[in-house]
């Protein structure tokens, strides 16, 4: 079967760009040098074409960059997958961009990037990307800015690539900071999300008072099946934990794409079904009201630190090159498995993990920020 127009159109254009990348190799920084000095007149683009996760643990850098710049128009290209996050990132960048892969907003997004006339542009993807290489090239930048990775003859300039084993994602991003100037190991890289006032009154509306002691949200949902811990385990652990903490009301989470499961488990556990909502800001807005957060590897990991929740996180961890996203310098438990779905975590796993964080954090400190 041939090939759709498009997709072959896509591939002359990557064999057009991979031969003008056969050119001299970018400038490596590896210390914190002023190279870059983005003044009122810079443009600069931010390239973050990925999941809301991602978005979530570039908010660091982008606040940094900001900081420090804050003359300097800045603008980011997100995606369909994470442009639910757009409001993270709305206190940093002057103007977002979204990217989506149909063919024609495709060639008038790279048309409307290349008017922009960009200075620098600034790819935050921790891995060899086509898309961002395709990306960097189109817009024409004369300053390339990425991680050093399998597309380097991409940029212009590339920061070392910290083990990805050992050092945390945030920390892996801020090292793009090293060409302006900025030592990354000497400023704040702790995790935010802003909630205005009346978010939080619109949260705490929707769900009324706690009626415990405190609340746990307990996510069910994630952003792949495999990361779904299903009915039979969500439902064992959450009986569990209501005969072992009465003190604690359970509300439950889950997207839209779950609600069935959700409903489900609250009717055979008792726990409290939180609200669908239809944004990933509103969804925000209302674990935000909880005091211990219960998830899978996804979004919800960030904004329990972004929050200084503590949290107990079920992981995917079968690469043991690949150091999980962790929760970052906030208090969490973390249960892992090295087969493909955190279906294979027991349940009594998962209690345990719970039991050690509450120990650790105290019941009775348990308190919104």
């Amino acid at each position: 079967m041939a090939e759709p127009f498009a997709k072959r159109v896509e591939l002359w254009v990557r064999r057009q760009l991979l031969r003008r990348w056969n050119g001299p190799a970018p400038t490596l920084v590896e210390e914190p040098t002023p190279l870059l000095r983005p003044d009122e007149h810079s443009r600069i683009l931010f390239l973050r074409q990925d999941r809301i996760g991602d978005v979530l643990v570039s908010i660091p850098l982008l606040r940094l960059f900001h900081t420090h710049f804050p003359a300097a128009q800045k603008e980011l290209l997100l995606s369909h997958n994470n442009w639910g996050a757009v409001r993270a990132v709305r206190p940093y960048v002057q103007r977002c961009w979204r990217y989506d892969k149909r063919p024609l907003a495709l060639v008038r997004l790279l048309t409307q990037l290349r008017r922009q006339r960009y200075d620098i542009v600034i790819d935050l993807t921790d891995n060899p990307s086509v898309t961002s290489s395709v990306l960097l090239e189109l817009a024409g930048a004369p300053v390339r800015l990425g991680i050093a990775k399998g597309n380097d003859a991409a940029y212009t300039h590339v920061v070392p690539s910290a083990p990805r084993d050992q050092v945390h994602i945030v920390e892996r991003l801020a090292r793009l900071l090293l060409p302006f100037g900025i030592d990354p190991a000497v400023v704040d890289l702790r995790l935010d999300y802003p909630l205005t006032p009346e978010d939080r009154q619109w949260a705490r509306a929707l769900l009324g008072p706690c009626s415990g002691e405190y609340r746990v949200g307990v996510n069910i949902a994630a952003s792949h099946p495999s990361k779904y811990w299903g009915r039979e385990r969500w439902g064992e652990f959450l009986r569990a934990l209501r005969q072992r903490h009465p003190e604690a009301e359970l509300l439950l989470f889950a997207s839209p794409a779950y609600g069935s499961e959700q409903r489900a488990l609250a009717q055979s556990t008792g726990a409290r079904p939180a609200p669908l909502v239809p944004s990933f800001h509103a969804f925000a807005a209302l674990l935000e009201q909880c005091h211990i957060i219960v998830t899978p590897d996804t979004a919800a990991v960030h904004l329990a630190a972004a929050w200084q929740r503590p949290c107990v996180v079920l992981y995917v961890w079968d690469r043991p090159d690949l150091m999980p996203w962790l929760p970052y310098r906030s208090p969490y438990e973390a249960v892992y498995t090295r087969e493909g779905s955190v279906q294979s975590i027991p349940v009594e796993a998962v209690l345990a993990a719970f039991e050690r964080l509450l120990q650790h954090v105290g019941a009775i400190s348990i308190s919104h920020a």
